[in-house]
């Protein structure tokens, strides 16, 4: 089995993260930005062209501006969870 190289990679979890974002659980969250994590490091050991250095930082965008709105998702959830548990809290309180 060919190893692929970093750029492959970037493409295919670019391309997984568009198309497949709204499925994602906080598990293939915590997965995805492992493996960005992992090719960003091992695209460190390569030279790039101008051209492919313009591409990987188009799709390291994409990546990280999902990464964000998810995180934001998440944030909402647990701000909503939140203010039920403190109107529980005072609901018993009172």
């Amino acid at each position: 089995m060919k190893v692929q190289d970093p750029l492959q990679q970037l493409e295919e979890l670019t391309e997984d993260i568009r198309l497949h974002h709204q499925e994602y659980t906080t598990a293939d969250w915590k997965e995805a930005y492992t493996r960005y994590e992992q090719i960003a490091a091992e695209m460190e050991n390569y030279q790039y062209t101008k051209e492919e250095s313009e591409r990987i930082g188009e799709m390291e965008g994409e990546c990280v501006g999902y990464f964000m709105k998810s995180a934001i998702n998440s944030m909402e959830g647990l701000k909503s969870e939140l203010k039920g548990f403190i109107n529980g809290i005072n609901e018993t309180v009172e």
